[in-house]
């Protein structure tokens, strides 16, 4: 019940060559449609700087992994799917030789979760399946001795929700699906107890969403799906009330997009999947005004893809499935013109994914999917 129906192979081979393969489990049976056919890519309108080189390769294969920066620079990774079953390993990036080593593994394996730095610079893990059931269960890394901790369990299983980290240190996890279907339940963690507590609902029910701490401590919902309909509703979660409002809605109804906090405060979403197709719309969301306001579009639609502020206030996105194939791109979204100019690609092509800004001001991405496989590889991204 929790593998792919619909399953995008997509290939790191330069011409690119990518392949789509359909699958439905229909009784327990596998039947499979592979369709394959080669395309090129073109980076002639590539800007001049930003270059991708690979750095080490982690130990295991993941995708639907987290990846998380901790306060002593290194990179956590945890759990994923590797193709045959999910993950408990969990394994450290080190910026300053380029390795990756295994670390304490988690007690439950688990994909499709959530990975938050608390103000102690522990990582809580929540929620996600196992290949076989929803997870309620919560557990606390602790990077002073590499080792997982079980923690409270929520009042909800649930997996495909978001994790926001508030201003008062609490964590509000919001919607994803469960045994029940959908959910617009959230709930508080608060680190100092280590207690969960229901809040109050969300007025949609959504997963495969964003959800994004705004600079005034709201955080803000987008889009998602739920009861099988693409959402283009937003709304507002108030720490001090402990009440969600909605807010204007987004232009384009999309799923699986990304959500940038931008350096001046706005929200920027970038494509994800709606009802049209794959999308390459992007817009912006003013947290003065409530309103949504449609900007530069990307030149790839993308799906799947990461989206990281860098230092310099741009946003690099990279990597995608974008219906016809995987993509080894990227491009960067400059907030003062509105534009989106691509820069150079990955050395692979990969989507879902995980991008990370290290503390040098370099981006990491690891891992995730492609026609040759589940992915080990990682790079780094230097502006």
């Amino acid at each position: 019940a929790f593998r792919w129906t619909l399953s995008e192979y997509c290939s790191s081979l330069s011409p690119l060559f990518y392949g789509l393969l359909l699958g439905a489990l229909i009784g327990g049976l596998g039947l499979a449609i592979v369709t394959t056919f080669w395309l090129t890519s073109s980076d002639e309108n590539a800007s001049t700087t930003g270059t991708w080189s690979i750095t080490g390769t982690t130990n295991y294969v993941r995708y639907i992994h987290t990846a998380s920066v901790l306060t002593n620079g290194k990179v956590l990774v945890a759990g994923g799917y590797n193709g045959s079953g999910s993950l408990n390993s969990s394994e450290l990036y080190d910026p300053s030789i380029g390795v990756w080593t295994n670390t304490g593994s988690m007690n439950y394996a688990r994909y499709r979760h959530t990975a938050s730095i608390l103000t102690n610079g522990k990582v809580l893990v929540v929620g996600g399946s196992d290949s076989s059931i929803y997870l309620n269960s919560t557990e606390l890394y602790d990077p002073s001795i590499g080792v997982w901790t079980i923690a409270s369990s929520m009042n909800y299983a649930r997996y495909l929700h978001t994790a926001s980290v508030l201003t008062n240190g609490k964590v509000l996890v919001a919607g994803g699906s469960g045994s029940s279907g959908y959910l617009n339940s959230t709930e508080l963690y608060d680190p100092s107890t280590g207690g969960w507590t229901t809040i109050g609902s969300m007025n949609y029910a959504r997963f495969r969403h964003s959800a994004s701490v705004l600079t005034n401590g709201k955080v803000l919902v987008a889009g998602g799906s739920g009861s099988s309909v693409y959402l283009n509703s937003a709304e507002l979660y108030d720490s001090s009330t402990g009440v969600w409002t909605t807010t204007g809605s987004i232009n384009i109804a999309r799923e699986w997009h990304t959500a940038s906090v931008l350096t001046n405060g706005k929200v920027l979403v970038a494509g994800g999947i709606s009802s049209s197709g794959y999308l390459n719309i992007t817009e912006l969301y003013d947290p003065s005004t409530g309103v949504w306001t449609l900007t530069g579009n990307m030149n790839y639609t993308r799906f799947r893809h990461t989206a990281s502020v860098l230092t310099n206030g741009k946003v690099l996105v990279a990597g995608a499935f974008n219906g016809t194939g995987c993509l080894n791109s990227s491009e960067l979204y400059d907030p003062s013109t509105g534009v989106w100019k691509t820069t150079g690609s990955m050395n692979y092509a990969r989507y879902i994914h995980t991008a990370s800004v290290l503390t040098n001001g370099k981006v990491l991405v690891v891992d995730g999917y492609n026609l040759t496989g589940y992915l080990n590889s990682s790079e780094l991204y230097e502006p």
